[in-house]
């Protein structure tokens, strides 16, 4: 059992989470600190105070300068990679939901600068500090990359869901998320071979402030558990997609969705 347990731990890692102040972000922020992990934040606001071995810094994803200005002091100060989590994504506001915003609007009608902010920070970001981080990743031999889609990369939003409360996933939202799952599988197999395994969580809705009742209610017929997500719900999924526990996984879509995508 103790082999078992050692196989989670990440002591002596260190981990980048870009978007690590977000919802799943902060859970993932704190469970890789429980498993013994030094973790770097970058995101745009910190979600937490400094506690040990916790750091943040202040990085706009879909910036390449951005990126290449973080990862020179991040070779400066902590030299080596062993995991690096995207979860940063764009979906209008910032913090929360707010019904009716540009974001929401249906395709014919789509403002095009949703749309390039959504392929910026989704696509553009997430080739960004792949592109920069991924030889320091390499030199380890066993690091690990762990992108975020979610079911809305696998099918297609439900549009009976959002019935007429303002909100939805759209066109941008789900074409990036589609393409991560793409994005993921040629990392993984192009990189296999120098020891660098790349997967994919597939989260599914996650219950939080500010998501219309209907929405809830629509959403959670529609679900075979009957419910939406708790935010801490997919935390034993992370650590182990980017501990040893999954040492033979890569390339590998893990969706955690309470049934969604399996109608």
């Amino acid at each position: 059992m103790k082999e078992l347990i050692k196989r989670f731990s990440l002591k002596g890692k260190i981990s980048i989470v870009a978007g690590g102040s977000g919802i799943i972000g902060s859970q993932t922020v704190n469970t890789l600190l429980a498993a013994g992990s030094k973790v770097i934040n970058i995101d745009n606001f910190n979600s937490r105070k400094k506690t040990k071995n916790y750091f943040y810094y202040q990085v706009n994803i879909d910036s390449e300068n951005n990126i290449i200005q973080f990862k020179n002091k991040f070779i400066k100060k902590y030299k080596k990679l062993h995991i690096l989590i995207n979860h940063a994504h764009y979906r209008g506001s910032a913090k929360k939901i707010i019904p009716k915003q540009p974001f929401f609007e249906k395709l014919d009608q789509y403002p095009t600068k949703e749309w390039q902010q959504t392929i910026n920070t989704n696509l553009n970001g997430l080739f960004f500090i792949t592109k920069h981080f991924i030889n320091l990743l390499i030199k380890n031999k066993k690091s690990v990359i762990l992108n975020t889609s979610s079911i809305y990369g696998k099918v297609s939003p439900n549009k009976n869901v959002y019935g007429k409360t303002g909100i939805n996933s759209p066109i941008g939202y789900a074409t990036t998320k589609a393409a991560i799952i793409g994005f993921t599988k040629y990392i993984a197999t192009h990189y296999g071979d120098k020891g660098l395994r790349a997967n994919i969580l597939i989260p599914g809705g996650i219950k939080s402030k500010g998501q219309p009742k209907e929405f809830r209610k629509n959403y959670k017929n529609l679900t075979p558990l009957k419910r939406m997500a708790e935010k801490n719900e997919y935390k034993e999924a992370i650590l182990f997609l980017v501990s040893d526990a999954s040492s033979y996984m890569t390339g590998s879509e893990f969706v955690v969705d309470g049934g969604w995508t399996a109608w």
